[in-house]
């Protein structure tokens, strides 16, 4: 089996841009930060322009593309604050990306427990409140538009540490409340739900305060600040809705027991005859084939079984009825979550995956899991 090697600087991956690595892991731009960073510019030469008079159009246009590599700077070293303290409970990270609405930061694996989680989310906020600090104490002694900048800095980071730490997915606050909600109930789906709708809560908040504020002041609310509130409220409703929806899917996997969804199998050896199989297996049940040793390498298909005459039967082997079984249609979890992952890939494989006891050897074969009736279970979960 061949490793690919690392993507190296400049190599565009499905999440964007590799810039770099830090322990392995690539840091990439996604595309849609261009975006933002177009916007940023053009709301910032203004800003430049008053504060520094004179300057000349393009020299405007050139400092303020300093803001927009500023606020980058600060999502990444935001990001790698959750990385480096997921890293030190030993969580490794996959990967930080930088995109339209800040980044994200991709682990191998989740979080166990409340604490790691609540730790791990409040990094990031805590890394932009301390930029923020150090952004306006380099601003002091500086005159022009390195102050500007850094003055921008201070601000942008400060709001993005107070506005991060708001109590609702997909926020680092959400994630906060969703492990004391875990902590306080043994229940990290049920965590997830509340810091979801939570969420969808701040996001009509935000639209209505961002868009009623003005009004009460008398004013009414630019297009710039419509738009940006809309879009900030759009942001939070979305991710919000996605954690509920996946929440409830998680909460529906948890309930699925294979057993409880598996067909009776008769096991015969490969060497079998149709009509051996026709004497051992009750109607409706599968017929697994063994190997030598005892292991399930085959599935007899019912409609080519049924296809072959009475008096071939007996002698037509089993195994020329059957469908092979690759490696991930043998699942040896039987519930929640880890059964799902497990059906989810043997559908690649086929419409049913053998359930079998991992623990005895050779393994032994408790029934046949149809994937549609795993699909049917998620769709229709039993209510607690």
């Amino acid at each position: 089996m061949s490793v690919s090697p690392p993507a190296r600087f400049g190599t565009r991956t499905r999440s964007g841009w590799v810039l770099g690595r830090i322990a392995g892991a690539p840091v990439i731009l996604a595309p849609s930060w261009l975006v933002v960073a177009a916007l940023l510019i053009w709301l910032f030469v203004p800003t430049v322009q008053s504060a520094v008079p004179g300057i000349g159009t393009i020299a405007a246009w050139l400092a303020a593309a300093g803001f927009p590599l500023l606020l980058a700077l600060s999502v990444f070293l935001h990001e790698l604050g959750h990385g480096l303290t997921a890293r030190s409970l030993g969580i490794p990270v996959t990967e930080y990306v930088i995109t339209l609405w800040g980044g994200h930061t991709q682990f191998d694996r989740e979080l166990r427990s409340p604490g790691a989680s609540a730790l791990v989310s409040i990094a990031g906020p805590a890394v932009n409140g301390l930029l923020a600090w150090v952004s306006w104490w380099a601003a002091g002694p500086l005159r022009g538009i390195p102050a500007l900048l850094l003055a921008a800095s201070a601000v942008a980071n400060g709001f993005v540490a107070v506005f991060n730490l708001l109590p609702g997915l997909p926020l680092d606050g959400g994630r906060v409340l969703e492990a004391a909600v875990w902590k306080a109930t043994g229940e990290r789906v049920r965590g997830t739900l509340v810091a979801g709708w939570s969420g969808r809560v701040l996001a009509v908040l935000v639209a209505l305060v961002g868009l009623a504020w003005p009004l009460l002041q008398g004013r009414q609310p630019t297009v710039v600040t419509a738009v940006t509130v809309l879009l900030v409220a759009g942001f939070l409703w979305s991710g919000a809705s996605q954690t509920i929806a996946a929440a409830t899917a998680r909460r529906a996997a948890e309930q699925v027991d294979l057993l409880a969804l598996a067909r009776p199998a008769v096991v015969l050896l490969a060497s079998a005859s149709l009509a051996q199989a026709d004497a051992t297996a009750p109607p409706g049940s599968a017929v697994v084939l063994l190997a030598a040793d005892g292991r399930p390498v085959a599935l007899v298909d019912p409609a080519a079984a049924a296809s072959v005459p009475g008096p071939l039967r007996a002698g037509t082997p089993v195994s020329a009825v059957a469908v092979p079984l690759a490696p991930v249609s043998i699942v040896t979890e039987v519930r929640g979550v880890a059964a799902v992952r497990a059906m989810a890939a043997a559908q690649h494989a086929g419409p049913a995956a053998v359930l079998v006891d991992a623990q005895a050897w050779p393994p032994r074969v408790l029934g046949v899991v149809p994937v549609a009736g795993v699909a049917e279970a998620l769709r229709s979960p039993r209510r607690r």
